[in-house]
């Protein structure tokens, strides 16, 4: 049985960092995390981080969009997401001379980090720190395990539904509006 993935309609300034929303995008909504970038000492630029299909590969990849492209648009925030890592054996047993590709995460001694692509080339990325939505230029420091599958769930009492997962195996969840119901 699938959950209703209600999002409860909010501007992108009210959306705290770290957090899970839908945006329409081009003609979908697609699943995002809101992101910022510390620039300087005094500048913060603030992101987006959309898990949409790409004009070449159509994966769903995550994605940096610059916040600023999507001013005016509706979003719609999503309570209480929960991110879960699957970590196997076979994680554990990489190469030293492995480096993730977007949508790895990256399991730190302080924080879990999202692997992002950042750029057309498919070697420029940053990496979000999930928990609180910073962009990081430089990959987090060693120790550190590669997490190869994760999903990111709705649970409502004892139900629970993937909303997105990596690999990708699906379209992420396509969200419905109190409207629509």
């Amino acid at each position: 049985m699938k959950l209703d993935l209600l999002g409860k309609p909010a501007f992108l300034e009210n959306i705290a960092h770290g957090s899970l929303f839908y945006v329409q995008i081009g003609e979908h909504n697609y699943p995002c995390l809101k992101a910022f970038l510390v620039m300087n000492d005094s500048e913060i630029a603030d992101y987006v981080v959309a898990f949409m299909p790409s004009e070449r590969d159509r994966t769903h990849l995550p994605r940096l969009v610059e916040e600023r492209t999507l001013n005016g648009k509706s979003a719609y925030r999503i309570g209480d997401p929960e991110f879960r890592p699957l970590v196997s054996e076979a994680t554990l047993q990489f190469h030293t001379e492995y480096w993730p590709t977007p949508g790895i995460v990256i399991e730190a001694h302080d924080a879990a980090y999202l692997t992002v692509k950042a750029g057309r080339m498919s070697h420029k990325l940053m990496y979000l720190n999930i928990s609180t939505g910073e962009l990081l230029p430089t990959p987090p420091k060693a120790p550190f395990v590669f997490v190869q599958e994760w999903k990111i769930i709705l649970k409502r009492g004892k139900m629970e539904q993937t909303l997105i997962s990596f690999p990708p195996q699906a379209e992420p969840v396509r969200l419905i509006s109190e409207a629509a119901r």
